[in-house]
């Protein structure tokens, strides 16, 4: 229980998949390492606000959040604020990125939007959770290391809007899973997509997002728009996913485990693409 609580309510298994899901989107792209550094402060900033939202949701919003989960931030949500806050700072020492005007906006806008999400909170507002985290994880995750690396000039916009729909649609299917476990604490009047539709029918949606985003990673592919090698992994990577967030599995009670460290870590095991895609296509 101690590690699970390390691993899940220190925020490490979601920074490390949001560094994750940038470095491969950046090998989608064609870009190989490019988007490495940008990875690295795309990680720890997510480590950041979400140790801040969740600090704020445990000490403003308690009816909002699990019992365990408060008493973990409660004795050590400081620390970890200040652990987090030394390592975004540590990180931007150590990166070389581009910080234009448009690189700041958009920083300042993503972390306006995190800061808001927790503090109206802009969560509770009907109908909007789930399309605000993955339009939010999306552009943090692929628009926003385009510009640190400064590399939004030779891009396709088209083709980075592909990859950040892609992105989007599978952390919505990823997500649902949470608002299921969620059912006992969240208000009724935030229409979550359970709340709305009922657990089974959910997550045979959340199943569809998520099928959305193995189908466009392999239209891509087959266009030969991006990276075959990791395209075709990451498709292979979100099929991987279904059964995992389907009603047989995520339809019933679970443990904090299942969601804190497997589901959270499905976004690490992505790092599983780069030598699978090598064994496929060599």
């Amino acid at each position: 229980m101690r590690l699970i609580k390390i691993l899940g309510f220190s925020q490490f298994l979601i920074a490390l998949g949001a560094g994750t899901t940038v470095y491969l989107s950046g090998f989608a792209l064609g870009l190989e390492g490019a988007f490495l550094q940008a990875a690295l402060l795309i990680g720890a900033l997510t480590g950041l606000g979400y140790t801040t939202q969740r600090l704020i949701k445990t000490k403003f919003f308690p009816a909002t959040a699990h019992k365990d989960r408060i008493e973990y931030m409660n004795r050590f949500g400081i620390g970890l604020l200040i652990s987090w806050t030394v390592i975004v700072l540590s990180a931007l020492l150590f990166v070389d990125l581009i910080f234009s005007t448009a690189t700041l906006i958009l920083g300042v806008f993503l972390a306006i939007i995190g800061l808001l999400y927790a503090l109206i909170p802009m969560r509770e507002i009907p109908y909007l959770k789930l399309p605000l985290i993955s339009v939010v994880w999306a552009i943090a995750t692929v628009l926003f290391p385009v510009f640190l690396t400064g590399l939004e000039g030779s891009l396709e916009a088209w083709l980075v809007f592909a990859i950040v729909l892609s992105r989007g649609l599978y952390i919505s299917g990823l997500t649902i899973p949470f608002d299921v476990r969620d059912l006992e604490i969240d208000h009724l009047d935030m229409k979550t997509a359970p709340q709305a539709m009922g657990i089974y029918s959910s997550l045979y949606w959340a199943m569809i997002l998520i099928g959305a985003s193995a189908i466009l990673w392999f239209g891509l592919v087959g266009a030969g728009l991006i990276n075959v090698n990791v395209g075709f992994a990451l498709g292979i990577h979100a099929l991987m996913t279904i059964p995992f967030i389907s009603p047989r599995f995520a339809g019933i009670k679970r443990s904090e485990a299942y969601h804190s460290i497997f589901l959270d870590g499905l976004l690490v095991l992505q790092l599983c693409v780069l030598p699978m895609s090598k064994c496929c296509f060599i």
